[in-house]
């Protein structure tokens, strides 16, 4: 998992508290959309995790991109409000989905849920 996160603490706490979640492995953080598409590529992480107000200022073809490059990638929008508005502008945006970040820990299942089937989705095709 990747997380990109402009505050410092709450990227760090989700990184912490997910890495220590079973089925969940974090292999970077970043605090901007900078280096996304190289630190992806790299890292390779099967989730990466995008606060929406990084999102908002990448290019629109930045996910289709990464979504190449990995296919097994889950991309989860976060923000800290929440509401079918956001949901939409998850998809709209290309995204598997969308995280409330305040529910994090009530999401862990259907989250690791929907990592592994995108995971053998990917594996199949």
């Amino acid at each position: 998992m990747l997380v990109v996160e402009q505050d410092d603490d709450l990227r760090h706490w989700l990184g912490r508290f997910l890495g220590l979640s079973d089925g969940f492995k974090v292999v970077g953080y970043l605090d901007r959309d900078a280096d996304l598409k190289a630190e992806v590529e790299r890292l390779t992480p099967d989730l990466l995790l995008l606060d929406t107000h990084t999102t908002s200022r990448l290019p629109p073809e930045t996910l289709a991109e990464l979504r190449r490059a990995l296919p097994r990638l889950y991309v989860v929008l976060m923000d800290l409000e929440e509401g079918p508005n956001y949901e939409r502008l998850a998809k709209r945006g290309g995204a598997d989905g969308f995280l409330c970040k305040v529910r994090v820990p009530e999401s862990l299942e259907k989250l690791r849920a929907a990592v592994i089937a995108k995971a053998r989705q990917a594996a199949v095709a």
